[in-house]
C-alpha cells in the first residue's frame, strides 16, 4: 500500500473517512476529522490526512472493520479513527472510536464516543457555528482518546549508554518494558530518564527488545482544559466586576416583576416547558405568603384591635424579603437556561453569564439565585427552599407577638425565642456558606451535545497493573 514503510519520530495518527447519510451530516463529519487532525498534529502527533487514507482505502475496497484496522497496521499507523455522523433532522447523532494499533493495544478499541446533538429550530447555525460545534466533539473525543493512549519508544545502545530511539524531549522515571516468546509484555526494569539518556537503571535491558510506554493523560488534560476555557471565552466573553453591580441593581426590581415576567417573558416566550411547569408547582406557595404578609400586615391588624401573632410579623418580613429579593432566583431560572442553551450553540448573548462573582453575590442575597445562575435548576430549587424556610424560620423566632388590652387600647409585646432563633440562624449562616460555596465552585453546562441514553454504557480499558505489566479489559459505567 501507498503508506507502507514511512518512518515517524511521533506517533502516527489518522482519519479513516467518517461516514453520514445527509449533506449537512457530511459537513459536521468533515469538521469533524479536520479539526480532530489539527488537534492531534499539534499535540506531539504525526498525522495522515483523511483523503489519504479514504483513497487508499477505496482503491483496496477496504470498507470493513477488520479490513481498516490490517491496513492501518500495514501502513504503520498507531492510532486510527473512524464513525458515523447519522442526521436525524431534529438531531444529530456522532459515534466515533479510536482503536490503537500497534503494541500495547494491538488493534483494540481504546475509546468509544457517542453524542447526540439536539438542533433547535429557534436556533440559527451558520458555518462559523458549525465549525466550532465540530471542533468541541473533536476536542472531547481526542481528549477522551488520548487518557487511555500510551505510545511505545524503543530503547538502544549508543557509546555504551542506554537512549531513546528518538528525540522525545522524555524525562522523569519509567517502566522498561520487553515481549517474551508469546509476544506478551513484560516488566524488566525501571530508569530515570533525562534528556533521552536512562540512568539509575534497574534490571537487564535487553537492547534490542527494550522499551518504554509514554502516557498522553498530560496532553489529554491539557486539550480538555484548553478548549473548555476557549468556549468559556468565545460565549461569555472576558467577565468584568460592572457586570455583577449590574445583576446587583436590577435584582429588586427583576424580583418584584417575577410573578408576571417569568412565566410569561421568561419560560413561555423561550419555550421552556419545563422550567414553566416547575414554576408552577414551587412559585405558588410562596406567592401566597407574600400577598398575605402585605394583605394581613401587622398594621391592618393593629387597625383592627387584633393580637398579632408571631406567625403575623414573620409572614410579613418574608412578603418584604420575597418582593425585594426573593423573586430573584426564579426571575434568574426564567432566562438562564434560554440564554445557557442558545451559548452552548456558540450563539445569542450570554455576556452577563460565567461570572463566579455574579454567582457568588446572587447565593448571598437571594435564596438558590446563585445555582439558578449556573444553570443547576435542581440544585436551585433545593437551596429556594431549605433557605427559605430557614429565613422564615429564623424571621418567626426574632419576631415579638403583641397582645391587644382592651382596658388600656394598647397592644404589649410579647417574648421572642432567642433560643431557638439562634439555632435556625446559625443552620441558615451554614447553609448559605454551603450553597455560596456551591455556587462559586459550580460550572455551566454549555456542552452542545449530551451522551446517547443508554443505562449500560461498555468502555474499553487499559491499564497497568502492580508489577506494571499491561492489562486489558472493559469497564462498565452504570446510569440510574
Amino acid at each position: 500500500m501507498l503508506l507502507t514503510g514511512s518512518l515517524y519520530a511521533y506517533p502516527v495518527a489518522g482519519v479513516s473517512t467518517i461516514l453520514s447519510n445527509t449533506e449537512r451530516g457530511y459537513s459536521i463529519a468533515s469538521l469533524i476529522e479536520q479539526h480532530s487532525l489539527e488537534i492531534l498534529k499539534k499535540n506531539n502527533f504525526d498525522t495522515i490526512q483523511a483523503e489519504i487514507i479514504s483513497r487508499e482505502l477505496t482503491k483496496f475496497n477496504c470498507l470493513e472493520e477488520k479490513c481498516i484496522l490490517n491496513f492501518a497496521e500495514s501502513a504503520d499507523i498507531d492510532l486510527i479513527i473512524y464513525g458515523t455522523v447519522i442526521d436525524k433532522r431534529n438531531s444529530i447523532e456522532v459515534k466515533l472510536q479510536a482503536y490503537g494499533i500497534n503494541t500495547p493495544f494491538n488493534k483494540r478499541i481504546i475509546n468509544k464516543y457517542e453524542i447526540k446533538i439536539p438542533f433547535n429550530t429557534d436556533i440559527n447555525l451558520g458555518p462559523k457555528e458549525f465549525s466550532l460545534i465540530g471542533e468541541e466533539h473533536a476536542a472531547k473525543f481526542i481528549s477522551q482518546t488520548l487518557k487511555a493512549f500510551v505510545y511505545p519508544i524503543n530503547i538502544k545502545n549508543e557509546r555504551n549508554e542506554f537512549i531513546l530511539s528518538y528525540n522525545h524531549k522524555i524525562s522523569g522515571k519509567y517502566t522498561i518494558y520487553s515481549k517474551d516468546q508469546n509476544n506478551v509484555i513484560q516488566k524488566i526494569g525501571e530508569a530515570d530518564i533525562a534528556n533521552n539518556i536512562l540512568k539509575n537503571i534497574k534490571g537487564e535491558i535487553n537492547n534490542k527488545e527494550s522499551f518504554i510506554l509514554v502516557p498522553y493523560k498530560d496532553k489529554a488534560n491539557e486539550i480538555s482544559d484548553y478548549y473548555d476555557n476557549r468556549k468559556r471565552e468565545i460565549v461569555f466573553g472576558k467577565t468584568s466586576i460592572y457586570d455583577t453591580l449590574f445583576l446587583l441593581a436590577v435584582t429588586p426590581i427583576a424580583s418584584a416583576s417575577m410573578p408576571i415576567s417569568s412565566p410569561f417573558l421568561g419560560y413561555y416566550m423561550n419555550n421552556d416547558w419545563e422550567g414553566l411547569g416547575l414554576w408552577m408547582l414551587n412559585a405558588p406557595p410562596y406567592l401566597y405568603m407574600e400577598a398575605r404578609g402585605f394583605i394581613n400586615s401587622p398594621k391592618r391588624i393593629k387597625n383592627r384591635n387584633e393580637d398579632v401573632s408571631k406567625n403575623d410579623k414573620a409572614i410579613n418580613y418574608f412578603a418584604w424579603y420575597m418582593l425585594f429579593l426573593g423573586g430573584m432566583p426564579l426571575f434568574i431560572d426564567s432566562y438562564a437556561t434560554s440564554y445557557l442553551n442558545q451559548a452552548s450553540y456558540f450563539t445569542g448573548d450570554a455576556s452577563l453569564m460565567g461570572n463566579n462573582a455574579s454567582a457568588g453575590l446572587l447565593s448571598l442575597i437571594s435564596n438558590g439565585a446563585g445555582l439558578f445562575y449556573r444553570g443547576e435548576r435542581y440544585w436551585g430549587y433545593f437551596y429556594f427552599h431549605l433557605n427559605n424556610i430557614l429565613l422564615f424560620m429564623t424571621m418567626r423566632s426574632l419576631s415579638c407577638p403583641e397582645y391587644y388590652n382592651e382596658i388600656s387600647n394598647t397592644y404589649e409585646k410579647g417574648n421572642r425565642n432567642k433560643n431557638r432563633a439562634i439555632i435556625y440562624g446559625s443552620l441558615l449562616i451554614l447553609s448559605k456558606t454551603v450553597e455560596i460555596c456551591h455556587a462559586v465552585i459550580a460550572k455551566e453546562n454549555i456542552s452542545s451535545g449530551e451522551v446517547i441514553d443508554e443505562y449500560i454504557i461498555p468502555a474499553p480499558l487499559f491499564m497497568l497493573d502492580e508489577k506494571g505489566s499491561p492489562v486489558f479489559g472493559v469497564s462498565v459505567s452504570v446510569k440510574f
